[in-house]
C-alpha cells in the first residue's frame, strides 16, 4: 500500500522566517494560557520571539526548523544545546524550546518530522539525546511525546507567591 505524499516540507529556519515563526509561537502560548494562566504572555512577547527566532536560525548551537506548506510556515521547532548539570555524568542535550504546528495540519506527520529534524541535528552535534518540557495538562502533547519514544524523567512545578511581583501575597 502506497502512503500518501507528504502535504509540506521540512526545512532549516531563516532570518526571514522569524515573524511568520512568531505568529505561530503566540498561537501556542494562546494554547498554553488555556492549560494554566502561569503562561500569559507579556505585552511585547510577539516582537521578542521574532528578534529570538532570527537569532536562532543564525546559531551553530541552536536550531529552528520550520514546517512549510505551499509557501507557508505551518509549524516550527526551536531550540539549543544544553550542557546537564556537572554533578551528573556529562551529557549534551538537544533542547527543544517550542514545538508547534497550527491546529488545521495537525495529525498529518509535520510534528514528527519536525522532531526527526532536530533528532538528525543533535547526532551531528553529537548530543546525547532531546530533551523538552510539556504542560502537564497537555495531555495531547504528552502522548504524542511518548509516542516518539520519549519518556517522562522530571516534574516540573512551581508557587507562585503573589501577583507577579515574586513577593508573598
Amino acid at each position: 500500500m502506497a502512503r500518501e505524499p507528504k502535504e509540506f516540507s521540512i526545512r532549516p529556519g531563516r532570518r526571514e522566517d522569524a515573524t511568520a515563526a512568531a505568529r505561530l509561537w503566540m498561537q501556542s502560548a494562546a494554547e498554553h494560557a488555556r492549560y494554566d494562566p502561569i503562561y500569559a504572555t507579556s505585552a511585547n512577547a510577539e516582537r521578542i520571539m521574532r528578534r529570538f527566532l532570527a537569532d536562532l536560525a543564525s546559531s551553530d548551537h541552536s536550531f529552528l526548523f520550520v514546517a512549510e506548506k505551499d509557501g507557508r510556515l505551518i509549524g516550527f521547532v526551536s531550540g539549543e544545546l544544553r550542557e546537564g548539570s556537572p554533578t551528573f555524568n556529562s551529557r549534551t542535550w538537544a533542547s527543544v524550546d517550542d514545538v508547534f504546528v497550527a491546529p488545521e495540519h495537525r495529525s498529518k506527520g509535520a510534528g514528527r518530522a519536525l522532531l526527526e529534524e532536530v533528532k538528525r541535528w543533535a547526532r551531528r552535534k553529537g548530543a546525547a539525546g532531546i530533551s523538552l518540557q510539556v504542560a502537564a495538562a497537555n495531555r495531547r502533547g504528552r502522548e504524542f511525546y511518548r509516542r516518539l519514544g520519549f519518556r517522562e524523567i522530571s516534574v516540573y512545578e512551581v508557587l507562585e507567591l503573589g501577583e507577579g511581583t515574586g513577593t508573598s501575597p
